[in-house]
């Protein structure tokens, strides 16, 4: 199903590996060069800036083109745009397989611009012609969305389908009726807990890296959308939207309004506690992150001090608690450690790609009996006139 070749897909996870293990400390440089000439990068994958240059460059000229190509349907363009699009879409599409399968390109900028112009113009295509509703535009990308995302293992284009999919789930409920409307935000909630489970389940049975962080980006959205389903500030909010309330501030409480303060203070708290049982980085982060949404929620409707002074004092607590727990993990304690990773996966391309030029160019010096310098009238190192 992928479009990438999976042997030499391969190849560039175990050069990352071995780099990585070499930053480490982990394996010598021998090990290292080794590695490389075994699994040799066929892939043409240049830094992250070359790649957003040449991201930014295929954009341009894709647009360029696409001007060019409605110009001939200027005085009909009401009337084309929507097969117009779809046809650029398709000629996106096969420059884009022609890229990948033929000139061997892999996350360049390239193929990148191609695989989003080609969802942007397809989607844009169809919901043109088709006039569609926000339910049918949702089905649209998720379907768009899924395909690119196991063709290419496009990680945007993961979280963008999961997105879709609440999105589907959303318009239905709103199409059902007003009586499903106040059960939105535990039908969310339910979808996102079921694609965390589904994820953790799926992710034994998948081999492709590629996928796995496919996956890990859909984990880590639905950790999110499952809080902000609960969130009060939310609730309330996307209820005074649906039910088009002109008066927020006088408007009646929100039905299981104290479940919904229940699940903004104790989901981060959960979260942090089991990510702390597992050793699982992600949920420890996302916890973190919704520790700020727990102050934003009540501080928006409770005010207990100036905001000046609540953030004073957090970022205080957070300097505290950042201070205590480097002191407290310089010796590892509970299956954690304070060791922060020698490079990133971009400098680990750079520092393996200087390490394989450097081991190709390097060429053992020996001096050579008979020949001396020296003996010139000028110059340096024998220069001179006289041969």
């Amino acid at each position: 199903m992928i479009a990438y070749h999976t042997t030499r897909l391969k190849k560039v996870f175990a050069r990352q590996q071995a780099a990585q293990y070499f930053e480490e400390g982990c394996i010598t440089r021998e090990e290292l060069t080794g590695v490389s000439n075994k699994h040799p990068d066929t892939f043409y994958s240049p830094n992250f800036f070359i790649r957003i240059g040449l991201f930014t460059l295929t954009v341009v000229i894709l647009l360029f083109s696409l001007g060019l190509i409605a110009l001939l349907f200027l005085n009909s363009i009401e009337d084309a745009a929507g097969g117009l699009a779809i046809f650029f879409a398709l000629l996106s599409y096969a420059a884009l397989e022609f890229m990948v399968k033929e000139k061997n390109h892999f996350q360049s900028g390239v193929d990148d611009a191609l695989l989003w112009i080609f969802a942007g113009a397809f989607f844009g295509g169809i919901s043109y012609i088709s006039k569609a509703d926000g339910l049918t535009n949702s089905v649209l990308v998720l379907a768009i969305a899924t395909y690119c995302s196991l063709r290419f293992a496009d990680r945007l284009m993961s979280g963008m389908a999961y997105l879709s999919l609440l999105a589907t789930f959303f318009f239905c409920c709103i199409k059902i009726g007003p009586g499903i409307k106040a059960f939105l935000p535990f039908v969310i909630m339910a979808v996102s807990a079921t694609i965390y489970f589904l994820e953790k389940y799926f992710r034994k049975n998948i081999t492709s890296h590629l996928h796995l962080d496919c996956l890990q980006v859909v984990s880590t959205l639905s950790l999110i959308t499952f809080y902000l389903a609960g969130n009060y500030y939310v609730v309330r909010e996307l209820r005074n939207a649906l039910f088009y309330v002109v008066d927020p501030a006088n408007t009646a409480p929100v039905p299981f309004g104290w479940m919904f303060w229940i699940f903004t203070i104790a989901i981060p708290c959960i979260y942090l506690a089991r990510g702390i049982q597992k050793k699982d980085i992600v949920l420890i982060r996302v916890g973190l992150l919704l520790v700020a949404a727990i102050v934003f929620t009540i501080r928006q409707y409770y005010s207990v001090a100036a905001i000046e002074t609540v953030m004073t004092f957090g970022g205080i607590v957070l300097i505290i608690v950042a201070y205590g727990s480097t002191r407290y993990l310089k010796t590892p304690k509970h299956g954690f450690v304070n060791v922060q990773r020698t490079s990133t996966e971009e400098n680990e391309k750079v520092n393996l790609e200087s390490l394989l030029v450097a081991q190709t160019l390097a060429t053992s010096s020996s001096s050579v009996e008979g020949v001396n310098f020296g003996g010139g009238n000028f110059g340096g190192g024998g220069a001179s006139a006289d041969f």
